[in-house]
């Protein structure tokens, strides 16, 4: 699914009462001359098509007219066409124009941004083994490295009994960080026996019972009273964890639905065993055979330790709960590839059922069964491991099952196949925000294809009614993705200040959020989050603050978040979002932290300012309370009369100040000497800039300098400015620089 919003059409209509936002709707008047108009956002949706001839192999020559498609049971028109190929470029066809009615007036269309495939690899801890899961390791790194496509999104979760629902990565086309988030994967996590214990559970109804009681020792027989109570117990856990998992994996569904385009799920798992959601029987209740005790006596039918005949009708709750997952999963457009990973974990002995249930006096020639007793039932019968419940899962969503995770390579070249080739669709529909399921149908003329394409689509949704999980994946979505996908958010201005303080090297982000951006948050509280990624993408730090909204609307806000790092390459990341109303609003940005001078004269990053103290200041929440103070005491300026710039300077500046701290190390205190110039991005020309020294504060380790700088009606457009110290009379020199932008 794909909503790329075009243009808004000009209606006019009156919401009286109805309390949506004014700039959902505009109100316009009623002349008798000119129909009723109405504005309406008009959006393309693109849905992702896969087509394959009878023996499963990609038809790739289909052109736009081949196809039929049908939204909530109205034929519609397609406007947009793509054929991606595999190994082959993509053909695009250019959309016509779209004709205009009388009453209608469109802004421009910018051409709508192709879908590219989107790929999660879910690793199962809770139904799985270490084998397994080892295997699915190799399995992964294996797609990753040989499979994936440049232009691929790629994502990592994982789900397990003790943390739940895990999201290492969300979608990214930098498939190396994929890549050592699968290597991290510890195979140690694993806490799964579901599969175990509902093996062991049926066992009990084949293995039979000892005809006399002289081989029944006194040890075992308290156990076989105790077995049964103790298997119905693991039994019922066995259940709990398969509904927990079966609710997250619902919810992920619901959440990944405002995701646009196909969802391909690599699942390596060994599934739910069938069993404990369908039900099962085994055993045979007409020969139950002469049920004696450790004394001799004969047991009533009755009795907890005679082992009849199980039959098991399924687990209602489970059974909904599946079904519910099913739809939700195919709703949400996610096909799913499931890799059993139970074949991984097989003992390669024939003989490893009998030696256990020999060595545990729990069959012997004395049973009423005995010797006879077929030793691989339980590994052919598939009714209680988990093929049924993935295999399921696949077909129902477009997928394909495979049921042995030691050909991964053979069966990833089919996913590949299946996945690398396939059409984009697209048509106009109107965007209503009211959550709606709109149900697809794609067909195509050609006879002898099979479709694979989403079932239907949900319309947006109010942020209000958002799960947890549905806001959660809004976060990572905009502090990860380059371009996110759940909204667009506005635009933040960020600096970064990077300085040498004792021993440790800083680094303060600073944003100015414009009084504008601020009045766009309609909600009570919001969140400000700042994040820090080193060279490698790795996140070294994470500050959070949440605020009262009220106290900051009257005017700009300066919001300031500082850490000590290493010397290195950082990107910084700074996420403001509406905790009520999701509105959100990013800023993004990279910076060198270089490291602290031995012996010289360092300047460090300069803070640009101009002359205005109405600014309402907001610092991170981090447990260093000095760091976050002593960045404005490092740069030393008053802010009753000055504040930061973090963005554009507003044009017609006529004067710019500039505070900048020196570090002094194994000199006597010199004389520095300042000279400040500019750089046009554009032409490259050097411009000289006239100034003067306000104030000194001498620091521990050196001093920060106060300057003025005259910018002469400096036309608009980017700049670098640099300023260039000297220490008078010795030859050291150091300069710094930073980016300015004029309106």
């Amino acid at each position: 699914m794909s909503l790329r919003k075009f243009g808004v059409l000009g209606f006019s209509l009156l919401f009286v009462g109805l309390g949506f936002p004014k700039s959902y709707f505009y109100a316009g008047h009623r002349q008798e001359q000119k129909p009723v108009e109405y504005e309406v956002a008009v959006t393309v949706k693109l849905i992702q098509v896969y087509v394959t001839d009878k023996k499963g192999k990609p038809v790739r020559d289909l052109t736009k007219e081949d196809f039929i498609v049908t939204d909530s049971g109205r034929p519609v028109k397609l406007s947009e066409f793509e054929k991606h190929l595999l190994e082959v470029a993509a053909e695009k066809i250019a959309p016509p124009p779209p004709k205009e009615k009388e009453q209608v007036v469109t802004t421009p269309i910018p051409p709508p941004e192709a879908l590219s495939r989107k790929f999660f690899l879910f690793f199962d801890f809770a139904f799985n083994n270490q084998r397994g899961v080892r295997k699915s390791k190799e399995a992964a790194l294996h797609f990753i490295d040989t499979e994936v496509k440049p232009d691929d999104e790629v994502g990592l979760i994982s789900y397990s009994m003790l943390n739940g629902l895990a999201i290492h990565e969300f979608l990214t086309t930098d498939h190396r960080k994929v890549r050592e988030a699968v290597k991290a994967l510890s195979v140690g996590r694993i806490a799964g026996r579901a599969g175990d214990i509902e093996e062991e559970y049926w066992r009990q109804a084949t293995e039979g019972q000892p005809r006399s009681p002289f081989y029944v020792s006194e040890e075992i027989a308290p156990l076989l009273a105790k077995k049964s109570p103790i298997f119905n117990w693991r039994r019922q856990e066995s259940k709990n964890l398969s509904e927990n998992f079966i609710l997250k994996l619902t919810a992920l569904a619901r959440s990944l639905r405002y995701i646009p385009g196909q969802k391909h799920l690599i699942l390596f798992s060994t599934g739910i065993a069938n069993s404990l959601i369908y039900g099962n029987q085994a055993g045979n209740p007409q020969d139950e055979g002469l049920k004696t005790d450790a004394t001799g006596a004969v047991l009533s039918s009755s009795d907890p330790t005679v082992a009849r005949a199980k039959f098991d009708t399924g687990d209602y709750i489970l059974r909904t709960l599946n079904e519910d997952m099913l739809k939700e999963i195919t709703a949400a457009n996610c096909t799913v590839f499931a890799f059993d990973t139970r074949e991984a974990a097989l003992v390669p002995s024939l003989f490893t059922y009998d030696e256990q249930t020999f060595e545990e006096n729990r069959r012997d020639l004395f049973y009423d069964q005995g010797i006879h007793q077929t030793a691989t039932d339980q590994m052919k019968d598939n009714k209680i491991t988990g093929q049924y419940s993935l295999r399921r899962l696949s077909v129902t969503s477009g997928g394909k099952y495979y049921s042995n995770i030691e050909k991964y390579k053979e069966n990833l070249d089919q996913v590949q196949d299946m996945t690398g080739s396939y059409y984009v669709l697209g048509y106009y529909i109107t965007e209503q925000w009211d959550g709606r399921y709109h149900p697809i149908k794609v067909e195509v003329k050609r006879k002898g294809c099979e479709v694979r394409a989403q079932m239907g689509y949900f319309n947006p949704k109010p942020y209000a009614e958002y799960s947890d999980l549905e806001k959660q994946l809004q976060l990572f979505d905009l502090t990860l993705s380059e371009k996110p996908i759940f909204q667009t958010p506005l635009a933040l201005p960020i600096n970064t200040l990077s300085y040498a303080a004792g021993e440790e090297t800083r680094l303060q982000v600073l944003s100015r959020i414009p009084r504008q951006v601020m009045e766009k948050f309609s909600g009570k509280r919001a969140e400000f989050i700042a994040l820090l990624f080193d060279a490698k993408e790795n996140l070294v730090d994470l500050q959070r603050r949440e605020a009262d909204l009220a106290n900051f609307r009257s005017g700009d806000v300066l919001y300031a978040s500082g850490t000590a790092l290493a010397p290195g390459s950082y990107r910084c990341r700074l996420v403001l979002r509406d905790m009520e109303t999701g509105t959100s609003a990013l800023g993004s940005t990279r910076v060198n932290v270089a490291r602290k001078a031995f012996v010289g004269l360092s300047l460090h990053s300069p803070l640009l300012l101009i002359p205005d103290g109405n600014v309402a200041y907001l610092e991170a929440a981090t447990g260093k309370k000095k760091v976050m103070t002593e960045w404005n005491e490092f740069y030393g300026y008053n802010r009753a009369q000055y504040s930061p710039i973090a963005g554009e300077v507003p044009k017609g500046t006529a004067k710019l100040f500039v505070a900048v701290p020196c570090s002094i190390v194994g000199l006597v205190q010199p004389e520095i000497v300042m000279t400040a110039y500019l750089v046009n991005s554009a032409s490259g020309e050097r411009i000289p800039l006239a100034g003067s020294i306000l104030d000194r504060a001498q620091k521990e380790g050196g001093e920060a300098q106060f300057l003025e700088l005259l910018l002469n009606n400096l036309p608009p457009g980017k700049y670098t400015l640099y300023l260039h110290a000297e220490a008078a009379g010795t030859k050291y020199v150091s300069y710094a620089k930073t980016n300015l932008t004029i309106k």
